[in-house]
């Protein structure tokens, strides 16, 4: 840290603003290092030697190409929540690696269904081309029924609610400047399904309908933490005791309205014109 040129560390968390001079002096240092890991080499096999690939931009070079071979036992699957946690605090551009990471650790892509990202532009380019004959049917027909519930963009993601034989979650994140795109749905289908065709079209019509915002209030955090803190959740509504939100993993989920003292500290942050999802809230605890 000494190296650094100045105490502002926030503009170094982007590998993009270190010069490739501080980068071979803080590899030198740590190169003096020895470092050594103890394990049992009988545990290893070579399913758990994985390949990452990284691809690095920086102002003075357009690309560094880095390869390495890595030991990833599956013992490590269960710490995917401090993937996240430390994915979190990276440039955004490696959230691709990320969910690459989590699919390998769990031998399943069910719950981060990652998809490469495609060059594919989202409003002008031919959507048949990627979609089975019978997936753009039955996409149709889910468009046409008005199965979309929700859908609204937000930063570089399009959130979208299907009512289909379930409630499913279809996220569609879009570089509108390199035409790059990657789907995500929630539904067991493991390829471009129909959930996603209805939701394109629904996008290139501009047929949006917002979500509510919603915010945890925690009775143990002052005021100035709670707005260091803030976090909020896209709800679609009141089902019964619950809010239905869409948590952090990308899921729906149902979360309780009192807490185990009996208390809502939910605060409603955006809510549709005739305050809905505010009488919802009111309704239910008037009736308990």
């Amino acid at each position: 840290m000494e190296d650094l040129e100045d105490n502002k560390i926030d503009k170094y968390f982007s590998c993009e603003y270190i010069p490739n001079e501080l980068i071979n002096r803080i590899n030198e240092k740590f190169e003096k290092y020895i470092v050594s890991s103890k394990y049992n080499e009988s545990m290893e096999s070579k399913e758990d030697v994985v390949k990452l690939k990284a691809y690095i931009k920086t102002k003075e070079d357009d690309s560094i190409d880095v390869s390495f071979h890595k030991f990833l036992p599956k013992s490590l699957a269960h710490l995917s929540d401090l993937f996240i946690m430390v994915f979190n605090n990276l440039p955004r551009k490696l959230e691709n690696f990320l969910f690459e990471l989590l699919a390998k650790l769990t031998d399943s892509t069910t719950k981060y269904e990652y998809k490469k990202e495609f060059y594919f532009d989202l409003f002008k380019d031919d959507i048949d081309s990627i979609f089975a004959y019978q997936i753009r049917e039955r996409g149709k027909k889910y468009y046409e029924d008005k199965t979309i519930s929700y859908l609204e963009k937000i930063e570089d993601r399009y959130f979208a609610i299907v009512e289909g034989t379930e409630k499913y979650l279809v996220i569609i994140k879009y570089n509108d400047e390199e035409k790059i795109m990657q789907v995500y749905c929630s539904c067991p289908c493991e390829f471009y399904c129909k959930h996603i065709y209805a939701v394109i079209l629904a996008v290139r019509n501009n047929e949006f309908n917002r979500f509510y915002k919603i915010m945890y209030k925690n009775p143990n955090e002052s005021l100035l933490e709670r707005i260091m803190s803030f976090d909020y959740f896209l709800c679609t509504g009141v089902i019964e005791q619950n809010l239905e939100i869409i948590n952090n993993y990308g899921e729906i989920e149902l979360v309780p309205i009192l807490d185990i003292n009996n208390k809502c500290n939910w605060e409603v942050l955006e809510d549709s014109e005739d305050e809905k999802l505010l009488k919802q809230i009111n309704e239910f605890l008037h009736e308990r």
